[in-house]
């Protein structure tokens, strides 16, 4: 049977180490021996359910650190994978380093699409320049498949694998009142990171312009760069009784069943798992105008709103207050799209990649 080896920075609260949490699970529930290295654990260590998948840990170090490099060189050895696969731009780096050094077949998996990497010329050369030699490149959107054939010298193994959404936890997931007890209003939720692509301040921008008398407050769970400027931004615009920032936590899930709605100002995405997660628990949504966001959502199940557009945002929500029932509608709508998102369909994806790069059943 197959056995896997990915790695990834951390296991801490974000998308793609939510994704693999899941995806490991079921992928050691079908049968293969499947390992996790990274630097440090963190939240999404509790998500991964099954005692087989055994996780390294790979020491905390940054970048191309010489004993990251040896940590994984010794993993491997004492391994032996049949797969690698590797997640989030460090770990393309440094594990893609090592994968072809020892000559493993090495997956690299992108989460993004290429306005994230405009920041980080280097490492994004870097990582586009070893990416020609992976066997191949898994992307989670039509955005980072695109990024990856138009870097590319030569036609190459490129192909997309939608992300998973455990659709029946989020269900279950037990609600969490948003407004303090006996106070009556609404709550917006804003989910993710706290960075430049997420773009917290247009959020802040709108609701500076909504009047008190629609009892709005605002609750941004994340952590990040931005942290200390978005609080700075809340006071200077006089919203601390009506936001709050907290930091990440593994129980959000319950936020979405008491919520008005949950809100994206992303100027660029992957596949927003937050957006895909709200769809499941049918919480209405307010997105920004990108093509990720097209790609699962319409007019029929979302606001859609253009990107960097504080008036346009405040205007949305205003009007979907107004209307609740039409929100729920929407809401709907939603859900039905993201039905066949299952663990199930992204593991038997990435299933067939791993038979195209072995050239042979997995099974």
């Amino acid at each position: 049977m197959l056995t896997i080896v990915h790695l990834i920075p951390t296991l801490e609260g974000g998308g793609s180490e939510r994704q693999l949490a899941m995806l490991a699970t079921e992928q050691a529930r079908r049968g293969y021996t499947v390992h996790i290295g990274s630097r440090r654990g963190g939240v999404h260590k509790e998500h991964i359910r099954d005692r087989r998948v055994e996780i390294h840990t790979l020491g905390d170090l940054r970048a191309l650190h010489p004993m990251l490099i040896a940590h994984i060189g010794s993993l491997f050895r004492r391994i032996k994978p049949d797969i690698v696969q590797t997640w989030l731009p460090q770990m393309d780096i440094v594990g893609g380093l090592v994968a072809l050094s020892s000559s493993r077949p090495w997956i690299l998996s992108e989460r993004s699409s290429r306005g994230a990497y405009e920041n980080a010329p280097v490492p994004a050369w870097a990582r586009r320049r070893l990416g020609q030699y992976a066997k191949a490149i898994v992307a989670n959107s039509a955005e980072g498949a695109d990024y990856w054939a138009r870097a590319l010298p030569a036609p190459k193994n490129v192909s997309t694998v939608a992300n998973a959404v455990d659709i029946a936890a989020i269900r279950d997931a037990v609600p969490i009142p948003c407004q303090p007890q006996g106070e009556i209003g609404h709550t917006l939720l804003f989910v993710g990171r706290l960075v430049p692509e997420k773009a917290p301040e247009i959020l802040l921008q709108a609701l500076s312009q909504i009047p008190e008398l629609h009892k709005l407050q605002t609750l941004i769970i994340g952590d990040g760069p931005l942290r200390d400027e978005v609080l700075a931004s809340i006071a200077a615009c006089g919203l601390e009784k009506r936001m709050k920032v907290l930091p990440y936590q593994t129980n959000w899930w319950g936020f979405l069943k008491t919520a008005a709605a949950i809100v994206s100002t992303s100027r660029l995405e992957g596949q927003p798992n937050v957006v895909l997660e709200a769809m499941a628990a049918e919480c209405p949504l307010i997105v920004s105008d990108i093509p990720p966001h097209r790609a699962i959502l319409n007019e029929r199940s979302a606001l859609i709103v253009p990107p960097d557009d504080p008036n346009a945002l405040s205007d949305a929500i205003v009007s979907l207050l107004a209307d609740p029932v039409a929100a729920r509608v929407r809401a709907k709508c939603a859900f039905k799209r993201v039905t066949p998102l299952t663990i199930q369909a992204t593991a038997d994806g990435y299933e067939r990649v791993y038979a195209n790069v072995l050239n042979r059943p997995v099974q």
